[in-house]
């Protein structure tokens, strides 16, 4: 058996598409406390963390000179009452169905995981409950717990110990997402990285920071064997 590792799973575009549900609600709640319209494309949530999403969203109109936390609380707070009860009815998400044939394999070969995330931790239940998938990790790193995505490895790697009593090396952790951003995060913290290009068109950007596998499919046999 090969020495044993913790996967670190991404949601969006990883384990799961919101479709555009999560980031429209997320643009009705900073525009209820502007007064301003908002609207938040794929490429201003790809990658980034809740906190950072709303706090640059907040800056392109003006308030960057006055983002405080208790506005930031006010809008997410705002965000999760909307997700409770707009995104549990939505048919626009669902899962993929690779991510979860890697996470059975993860988990058949004895290997630990977790979730790390850029969502806030009731983002990322009430997204997961819906699909039945909160219950299989033990414990994440969320958008609640760092802003930006590169310190969320070495913190998953201390919640480790933590939580499963576990002492895992930043080589032998293995970040699962879907953007440029998650192989960052991986390559500054010397972990390993398999990456999914959902949108072809960004291939060429996640290629350009070599992520440790980049696939078109997480079931990819070889891959899995290779990183298993």
């Amino acid at each position: 058996m090969t020495l044993k590792k913790l996967f670190l799973f991404d949601i969006d575009g990883t384990l799961i598409s919101p479709g555009s549900v999560s980031r429209g609600l997320l643009a009705k709640a900073i525009s209820a406390e502007t007064g301003k319209t908002v609207e938040l494309g794929y490429n201003d949530v790809a990658g980034f963390t809740d906190r950072s999403i709303t706090r640059n969203a907040l800056a392109k109109l003006d308030h960057g000179g006055m983002v405080s936390e208790d506005l930031l609380a006010t809008i997410l707070d705002r965000y999760i009452a909307s997700m409770e009860s707009e995104f549990l009815t939505s048919d626009v998400p669902f899962v993929y169905g690779d991510c979860i044939t890697l996470l059975e394999a993860v988990e058949k070969a004895g290997h630990a995981t977790c979730l790390l995330t850029g969502n806030l931790k009731p983002i990322s239940k009430i997204k997961l409950e819906k699909f039945g998938l909160w219950d299989r990790f033990k414990f994440g790193i969320f958008a609640d717990d760092a802003e930006e995505k590169s310190s969320m490895p070495r913190l998953a790697r201390e919640k480790a110990w933590d939580v499963l009593a576990e002492s895992y090396r930043l080589e032998n952790m293995v970040l699962v997402g879907d953007t440029a951003q998650d192989a960052e995060a991986a390559n500054e913290n010397g972990c390993e990285s398999v990456i999914v290009c959902r949108k072809p068109e960004k291939r060429e950007l996640i290629e350009s920071v070599n992520p440790t596998f980049l696939v078109d499919d997480l079931s990819d046999q070889a891959v899995v064997s290779a990183v298993i």
